[in-house]
């Protein structure tokens, strides 16, 4: 075959070998719940029967016996906020899962007080593996803990200005929340034991905020009381019936943004007029060809 035939169809098949790299291999960003990863949130779609929501124009208008799990890492529009308030005073429960992210415009646009510091939590004594990863042991008696001895953190923050709130967890009275930046406990930086995790009930729903959302992720569900802890403050209300996951406030990886291109390719292709375009030029090229060699 002349190198010029073969040079297209070497291409094409390049090229095809390519979107199938991306469309077959597994989502790698934060807190995605088809990321089986150690940064995914696959395990707690599967341990908690979750749908995936990719707008949240689409939770339901009526929230009682539902639970919403939130990572705002995305900006909100006042729409959304306002979908996220009628879903919680129609009696849905919102779990927010911050650490330096954009809870702080939810709570604020639910008319909380509280605040994620948007500062590090650091623990040199009771830990993990190092200050980083700060080890949760004080929790006053509450339905959404009991059962839970501990629970282990990831490069988490602390709540302020929970008054009002049921506190349900605390970090050590050897934790820190790290102010400056250096790393090390200095003069003004809030010494433990700090607010983590807290809820409250507002109207029909309740809100529940952890200060941490790497707590869940596959790597770090199963350390200490995770797993149980996440069961917990998703049964405040009682039995659920269905949870949903955000993913529309996560940032897009590269491959996030390939994939999506290429679902919007096979959509238009599988539309009617789209196969029938393929197939017109389809036979176009061939009546081409057919036509070169019957003037040859």
């Amino acid at each position: 075959m002349e190198p010029r035939k073969v040079l297209p169809v070497l291409m094409l098949v390049i090229l095809l070998g390519s979107c199938a790299i991306v469309w077959f291999y597994p989502p790698t960003g934060d807190f995605r719940t088809d990321n089986p990863s150690w940064n995914g949130y696959s395990e707690l779609s599967k341990q908690t029967n979750a749908t995936t929501l990719e707008a949240l124009s689409n939770l339901p208008s009526e929230g009682k016996g539902t639970a919403l799990i939130l990572v705002p890492y995305e900006p909100f529009t006042q729409q959304e906020l306002t979908e996220i308030n009628s879903y919680v005073i129609s009696g849905g429960q919102l779990v927010l899962l911050d650490d330096y992210g954009y809870g702080n415009q939810v709570l604020s646009g639910l008319g909380l007080s509280a605040k994620f510091s948007g500062k590090t939590l650091l623990d040199p004594l009771f830990n993990y593996k190092n200050k980083w990863f700060p080890t949760i042991t004080d929790f006053p008696v509450t339905t959404a803990n009991v059962n839970v001895s501990s629970i282990v953190f990831n490069h988490a923050t602390y709540l302020d200005q929970t008054t009002g709130m049921t506190t349900i967890a605390y970090s050590s009275s050897f934790s820190f929340g790290d102010i400056n930046g250096n790393q090390t406990w200095s003069s003004g930086d809030p010494a433990g034991p700090l607010p983590v995790a807290a809820y409250t009930k507002i109207n029909q729903g309740y809100v529940v905020i952890v200060s941490d959302p790497s707590i869940a992720i596959n790597s770090m569900l199963g350390l200490g009381d995770n797993s149980e802890f996440i069961n917990k403050i998703l049964s405040i209300q009682g039995s659920l019936m269905q949870v949903y996951i955000d993913q529309s406030h996560l940032p897009n990886t590269p491959l996030d943004e390939g994939k999506a291109v290429l679902a919007t390719v096979y959509g238009m292709v599988a539309s009617p007029l789209g196969t029938l375009t393929l197939i017109a030029v389809a036979m176009a090229y061939s009546f081409k060809r057919f036509w070169k060699r019957g003037n040859t």
